[in-house]
């Protein structure tokens, strides 16, 4: 779950340089404030999609034959031996812990920035003005700023600024602009390490300033007094990513837009340059190269979730009337004889992972009573299989056996398994090798019993 995710999160960052990219060159100095930013939250949340269609689905089940008889013996464990030959930790592995962290830390600023918001809530002095709430408070190092219905100030700027400080703020309220900085945020958390949602978040943050002073201005005050009035007040520090502050932006940059004629038409045209290059994108991530990377990546694991269980042995007291068995998965075969291993730099992989190819065999590996003697069925083959360019399984055979009836079940479910992701070199999806150890140590004490 964990590798999906942060798949998920790597196409949509790819996604996301191009939305930065594409609003950069064409949109971020045109007029049309309210347009580049309903234009702009839309693009973000295409980014955040689109993956859903690339990515395989996660809560689509394996591929599984439904058709397939198992026949279960009636049987009592003696002892199960399951051992896993434990190799080097992916490299994805560790990106996954590493991103998992990330992602709390992200989280974690968020909780406490919500935090304090709440206490600046609660502790300041409440006033209500034609409609308005207002909260006084005491932290003269902080510019005004507004969130989630409140305007928050200083008392000192209250005196001093309060009416044309109310009409700014209560701009970006009815504008509901603090609905834009959640949505970023949560965009923060999944994309923490991709330079583009902070770009996009930037911007976002200068076409509520913008889009804020637009309104105060045909609401009818003067333009050479409100630009006094935030060449007076741009000065102090921001609270938080989750409000709007007054001295947000570039003052320079804010005049000038002001003094700008509102484009439209044409320069709106300029918007649909996200269409071929969103599609580009999209082909881009679709290509076999990119795909076999992200098979990879979801597969991955955090690192302190790879946990190798060496044996099992069960209460003979216990009488199970289901088989209870296990596959041992390694990465090359032990015998001597052992036919050519194809190697990769990156290899095959099982969707899901291993326990999902262990899950898969003992659901569907069955053995005959012919299988067993003396009572006691020991089995300890190993399949190597070819795993194609696109993950077809082909090629399949025994390097280790177990006896002709035992190797004849063990090909017969190794046949059964749906496609792998591929082996990779340089990037690129390749045949590669890939063993399977089928180890299962059974006791019919129905048998040894009717023997005597």
């Amino acid at each position: 779950m964990a590798g999906i995710f942060l798949a998920y999160s790597l196409l949509a960052s790819t996604l996301l340089i191009v939305v930065w990219a594409v609003y950069k060159c064409a949109l971020a100095n045109i007029g049309c404030f309210r347009f580049n930013r309903i234009f702009l939250l839309f693009c973000i949340m295409l980014a955040f999609v689109s993956p859903i269609f690339i990515l395989n689905p996660f809560w689509i089940a394996d591929i599984v034959e439904d058709n397939i008889e198992i026949a279960f013996n009636t049987v009592e464990i003696a002892y199960i031996a399951n051992t896993v030959s434990e190799g080097i930790t992916p490299i994805w592995d560790y990106i996954v812990t590493l991103y998992l962290i990330g992602v709390i830390v992200m989280i974690l600023y968020f909780l406490v920035s919500l935090a304090r918001l709440m206490l600046f809530i609660f502790k300041g002095e409440h006033i209500v003005q034609d409609g308005s709430r207002i909260i006084l408070h005491r932290h003269n190092s902080v510019a005004p700023f507004a969130w989630c219905g409140y305007v928050m100030m200083p008392r000192r700027d209250w005196y001093e600024f309060g009416p044309m400080i109310l009409r700014h703020e209560n701009a970006h309220i009815k504008c509901r602009h603090w609905i834009d900085l959640l949505f970023i945020q949560a965009a923060i958390i999944i994309t923490w390490y991709c330079p583009a949602i902070w770009l996009l978040r930037n911007e976002l943050h200068t076409l509520h300033e913008y889009e804020a002073d637009s309104r105060v201005l045909a609401s009818g005050v003067k333009r050479e007094e409100y630009q006094m009035f935030l060449i007076k007040k741009t000065v102090g520090a921001r609270f938080a990513t989750l409000s709007n502050c007054l001295n947000h932006s570039s003052l320079k940059k804010r005049i000038t837009m002001m003094l700008s004629s509102k484009q439209t038409g044409k320069a709106r045209m300029r918007a649909f340059v996200i269409v071929p290059a969103m599609a580009l994108a999209l082909i881009g991530l679709a290509t076999p190269a990119v795909s076999a990377v992200i098979n990879e990546v979801s597969a991955a694991t955090p690192v302190d979730d790879l946990r190798y269980k060496i044996s099992e042995k069960s209460d003979s007291t216990i009488r199970m009337t289901a088989r209870s068995s296990d596959v041992v998965v390694t990465e090359k075969a032990d015998a001597d004889d052992a036919v050519p291993f194809i190697r990769t730099e990156t290899g095959p992989s099982f969707p899901g992972g291993k326990d999902k190819l262990r899950a898969f065999i003992n659901k569907n590996i069955s053995f005959p009573e012919t299988a067993y003697k003396d009572g006691v069925l020991n089995m300890d083959a190993a399949v190597q299989l070819t795993i194609a360019k696109d993950g077809v399984v082909k090629d399949v055979q025994i390097v280790k056996s177990s006896g002709k009836t035992l190797d004849a079940e063990a090909l017969r479910v190794a046949r059964m398994l749906p496609n792998f992701h591929p082996g990779l070199n340089s990037g690129l999806p390749t045949e590669s090798s890939y063993t399977l150890e089928f180890n299962y140590y059974i006791c019919n004490e129905y048998w040894s019993s009717n023997g005597e």
